[in-house]
């Protein structure tokens, strides 16, 4: 019966380690290793993490401790069996854990600091107690993350402080460089992409790469990239709540501020709409005297708050009172064309991006590239050229139909004109499939159902990925009335390729509509 207990109890360490260990290390750095967004994820979602295979789990190692030998046994097959079942595999996480120098540090403390709950409740002399102590440390197991990012967050602390000064240092060392950043509730990392690749075409220019958006993501491209040569950096700078662009714009300073959009994002964070116009003008508050604003003039919370502003400011828009404006949209599958306007200025656009809103983001990347003295045949032609964008209205074949991947999208201006986009194929099946938008506030449920009601007016399949996160949706779609029989509610992603395969026909146009991060699974 000893041996048992000590089996029984080494197994329960490893699945406290390996399993729980890894999920919530994971979960933070998802959260930026923020433990205040760690543990306001952890509160809303703590009580959905008990699935039924951990639950029993603790069964046997209870009984381990208690019951006869053969149930021991029994029972302690059972937990290998169910561990076998439950193993986390990061092969299946849309962003896989990284185990970088810090989630090591995590890991190994969070480790230690389980090994020690277990060796301690191993001498205790009574069974019953032994048995009922196992039982609420696999319950608590969530907790040894969280216990281990307090204790490294002054070490941690430090780290950071040193890359920061060193990235600091590094970039206040070219006061040549222009130094460009970029915000907004969407639109910004497209946006980004533009600019960097018009400005491309006379400039020597580093973007941060990815979702390189927050301090130390941009700490990392500043000393990992930047080089003497780059004449231009252009900084996406990402936000969740009040102070966090601040934050970025002391440690790169920059001299241009592209400001693409104001919205209902991340209200879940922010609170209120103007707490997000306080935190986005955070970016134009920081210009220098002689920088330059250049902001989506259309944008009505931008407009209004213009008198912010202390320093030179361009408007950009598809409105005609801006200072750069498009009219003559055309838009199809192959991309969008346009004619640009600017004072004397008229020039005709193509690109092979789809969507009429990548206008305004492209209207953003030439009034700040012609403010920089780029050519307007340098312009029309790196316009041209740029390639698609990952997961943002890429459209790409699948054999004899076509998918639109809008998977990095997840607001409702967005998701409104990726319908548009997927209206205007003429031919084939128009098909959907999205979870919905996450972190709209008290505002989520309804933004959903009526997004639910655009999505009925414009699709003839909807496969609807969530039951929980998708119940708004299928209002919004049962109140638009649509036929039941051509709408779906998959329990995942892979539910949802599987009905999609039922369902698809040659010319279908499907469209990938946002995809929740790991944090979000149900």
């Amino acid at each position: 019966m000893q041996l048992l207990f000590i089996i029984a109890a080494v197994m329960a360490a490893l699945y406290l380690i390996i399993s729980a260990t890894y999920h919530h290390i994971h979960m933070m750095q998802q959260n930026g290793y923020r433990i205040d967004r760690y543990w306001d994820w952890y509160r809303s979602r703590c009580a959905k993490e008990l699935r039924l295979g951990e639950l029993l789990l603790l069964i046997p190692v209870a009984l381990s401790f208690i019951s006869q030998l053969a149930l021991s046994i029994s029972l302690i097959v059972v937990f290998i069996i169910l561990l076998a079942v439950y193993f986390p595999r990061p092969a299946k996480d849309k962003k896989p854990l990284v185990f970088t120098a810090r989630a090591k540090r995590l890991y190994l403390l969070s480790s230690v600091i389980a090994i020690i709950v277990v060796a301690v409740i191993w001498l205790i002399p009574l069974p019953w107690l032994q048995a009922l102590l196992i039982v609420v440390t696999c319950v608590l197991s969530r907790l040894y993350m969280l216990m281990a990012s307090v204790l490294l967050a002054p070490v941690e602390q430090a780290i950071n402080n040193s890359y920061l000064h060193d990235a600091a240092n590094k970039i206040a060392a070219m006061p040549g460089l222009t130094r460009i950043g970029i915000t907004g509730s969407y639109g910004k990392t497209s946006t980004k992409l533009i600019i960097a690749g018009v400005l491309g075409e006379k400039y020597q220019t580093l973007a941060t790469p990815a979702s390189y958006n927050t301090p130390m993501g941009i700490t990392r491209t500043i000393r990992e990239m930047l080089t003497p040569v780059d004449e231009v950096f252009v900084c996406e700078m990402g936000a969740k709540q009040k102070g966090d662009i601040d934050e970025l714009c002391q440690l790169v300073h920059p001299t241009i501020g592209v400001l693409t959009s104001i919205g209902e994002q991340h209200l879940e964070t922010f609170g209120n709409i103007e707490t997000i116009i306080d935190t986005k003008f955070e970016l134009i508050d920081s210009l220098p005297a002689d920088g330059l604003a250049v902001v989506n003039g259309d944008n009505p919370y931008i407009a209004a708050n213009l008198n912010r502003a202390h320093c030179q400011v361009v408007r950009y828009g598809l409105q005609s009172d801006n200072d750069y404006w498009a009219d003559d949209i055309r838009y199809d599958a192959k991309g969008v064309s346009f004619t640009l306007h600017h004072q004397e200025l008229t020039a005709e656009f193509s690109s092979s991006l789809l969507g009429v809103h990548m206008v305004s983001n492209i209207l953003a990347a030439l009034a700040v590239a012609d403010q920089l003295g780029v050519s307007v045949r340098q312009m029309q032609r790196a316009v041209k050229a740029l390639p698609p964008i990952e997961h943002r209205l890429q459209l790409r074949p699948a054999g004899d139909y076509f998918i639109i991947d809008d998977a990095f999208n997840s607001n409702p201006a967005g998701a409104a004109a990726a319908l548009e986009v997927l209206a205007a194929f003429g031919e084939g099946k128009k098909i959907i499939i999205t979870p919905g938008m996450v972190e709209l506030g008290e505002r989520e449920y309804q933004l959903n159902f009526e997004f639910g009601g655009q999505m009925a007016q414009v699709c003839d399949y909807i496969i609807l990925v969530g039951k929980k996160h998708s119940k708004p949706l299928y209002d919004g779609v049962i109140a638009a009335n649509y036929p039941l029989e051509q709408l779906f509610v998959a329990a995942d992603l892979n539910e949802a390729r599987s009905q999609l395969a039922k369902i698809v026909e040659p010319a279908s146009v499907v469209l990938f509509e946002n995809d929740l991060p790991d944090t979000y699974n149900e």
